[in-house]
């Protein structure tokens, strides 16, 4: 795994990044290189790539305002598939294999969405965002994270 994806999965949930290590594991030992290209967001950032598409160049990315992204709470990265050091955003077979081996590991595939699909998307199971954000505002991270239950 590259130094940023591991510096992006340093600022995410533990059992997430746990997860995520075994899934760019298990695609690498298939011959693909997999990395995280995405990890913990701000609220402002958040705010910043809601914009794109709208009142800022480039195409919708996201639904989501700050607040309203697992990104804003470390329960989510996104990933991609990249060949010779560049990403492979039109990769459909390999956005399937980290789908695949998301559910393996428990976790949730953006891609398996109906309204809005959203490939590089890999998730913890857990509370809402609603709920993520009141627990945010009554203690931070921390409390967000204790709210996760344990993935079986």
């Amino acid at each position: 795994m590259n130094t940023a994806s591991q510096n992006r999965l340093n600022r995410v949930h533990p059992e997430l990044a746990r997860r995520v290590t075994l899934l760019i594991q298990a695609l690498a030992n298939k011959g693909y290189t997999i990395e995280v290209v995405q990890g913990l967001r701000t609220f402002a950032e958040q705010d910043e790539l809601f914009k794109q598409g709208r009142s800022k160049p480039g195409q919708i990315v996201t639904r989501a305002r700050g607040g309203q992204s697992n990104h804003n709470y470390g329960l989510a990265v996104d990933l991609c598939p990249f060949v010779n050091g560049k990403p492979q955003w039109n990769d459909n077979p390999g956005f399937i294999r980290i789908g695949v081996e998301a559910a393996r590991l428990g976790l949730e595939w953006g891609g398996s969405w109906k309204k809005f699909i959203d490939k590089p998307h890999v998730q913890m199971p857990g509370p809402t965002v609603a709920q993520c954000l009141g627990y945010y505002n009554h203690g931070g991270l921390d409390k967000v994270w204790a709210k996760v239950p344990p993935i079986v």
